[in-house]
């Protein structure tokens, strides 16, 4: 059953009206105080463009072997010299052997250094990654495509290239958004170097007892507190739902907040009218799960039939012992039902002297 809310019209046409009020301030980040010098136009214009010059299988095919997947959500890591927490994130889901990984922005703070530290961890990553899922193409003669360097999934028989798994380029399957903290100080030119796009979805395609399940999977640029006027041009254009495909759920993914957590957490930043476009566009997807960050806190609700999530922090400063619910796993049940559960963090942040003999960087300039 289609989930509804029903919102003023005059409250739609005032935003799509004030649509351009976005960019006077949408350079500054939700709390006002940090400086990003991309809009959130200029970013979505950009990923489109990467998006559609991608050479990927945006339809992830699950086998009838695979009636049943779960991913991890994370956010905030804030990431400086020591990536042990996303470390210890991918090496959670490989051990429980989750699809994907999602991280809801401020995944690095911004410097060249602690980018080359994210870049590093997954590289690592991707190396146990593909060791434990995939396996070599054998051609005929029942030799290796070794000049091609094509392998398999054994899971959903997806055939790859090594260097091409998914959009980024790393093997590993993390899908991350873009948060405010990684725009600042010009850094949206490290994070595109890593990740390409902030505006993107793709869908899971289920076989299940022959028959045919779709589940959509929505990243949302918000990093200046605002969708912005292209962003929604687009969605208002079609671009989540140009496949007319029968969803069974969506799953939402984006980086600041609209609930308050307590009174002492930031309250949305977008203004009201985009916050009621939000609210009725999550109806409109029918969306199962929508998922916040930003505010380093947990808060779990029903909106509008929709299930709300917003993610505590990842990272050493707020969570130095690690805590029990710092990530979230999603399990997807045959039946189409989406169970949620906490999964915990607990490593402790290393010494310079143990970063530096695993190539990290641990001074910057």
């Amino acid at each position: 059953m289609k989930k509804s809310i029903s919102y003023s019209l005059v409250a739609v046409l005032t935003l799509v009206a004030a649509s351009v009020s976005f960019t006077s301030c949408e350079k500054v980040s939700p709390q006002g105080v940090l400086m990003g010098n991309t809009s959130v136009d200029d970013r979505v214009m950009q990923s489109l463009v990467n998006f559609s010059s991608l050479e990927v299988a945006w339809d992830k095919y699950l086998s009838d072997t695979i009636q049943e997947y779960s991913f991890l959500v994370g956010s905030d890591s804030h990431i400086t010299i020591d990536p042990g927490r996303l470390e210890e994130m991918l090496e959670i889901g490989m051990e429980h052997g989750d699809l994907f990984y999602c991280h809801l922005g401020d995944l690095a703070d911004t410097k060249v250094e602690y980018y080359n530290n994210t870049e590093k961890a997954l590289r690592n990553a991707s190396e146990k990654w593909m060791d434990k899922y995939l396996l070599p193409v054998l051609n005929e003669d029942g030799e290796a495509y070794v000049d091609t360097a094509l392998f398999v999934d054994p899971r959903t028989q997806n055939i790859y290239r090594k260097d091409k798994y998914n959009i980024f380029p790393y093997t590993i399957p993390f899908y991350p958004v873009v948060g405010n903290h990684d725009i600042t100080h010009n850094g949206w030119a490290l994070y595109s170097r890593l990740f390409k796009t902030s505006f993107y979805e793709f869908t899971i395609r289920v076989i299940c007892e022959n028959d045919t399940a779709y589940d959509r999977f929505i990243f949302l640029d918000s990093a200046n507190g605002t969708l912005g006027k292209y962003q929604i041009d687009e969605i208002e254009n079609g671009f989540f739902q140009r496949d007319k495909k029968e969803i069974r759920n969506t799953f939402t993914f984006t980086h600041t907040n609209i609930f308050r957590p307590s009174l002492t957490e930031f309250a949305s930043t977008y203004c009201r009218e985009e916050l009621y476009y939000i609210l009725d566009k999550l109806a409109d997807w029918n969306t199962t799960i929508a998922f916040w960050g930003h505010v380093h806190a947990w808060d779990e609700r029903w909106f509008g039939g929709v299930h709300h999530i917003t993610m505590p922090s990842m990272n050493f400063v707020d969570h130095p012992n690690g805590g029990n619910n710092l990530l979230v796993r999603v399990t997807v049940r045959k039946n189409g039902d989406a169970i949620v559960e906490p999964v915990g963090l607990y490593s402790k942040q290393r010494s310079k002297e143990e970063l530096e003999a695993q190539g990290y960087f641990t001074t910057t300039q």
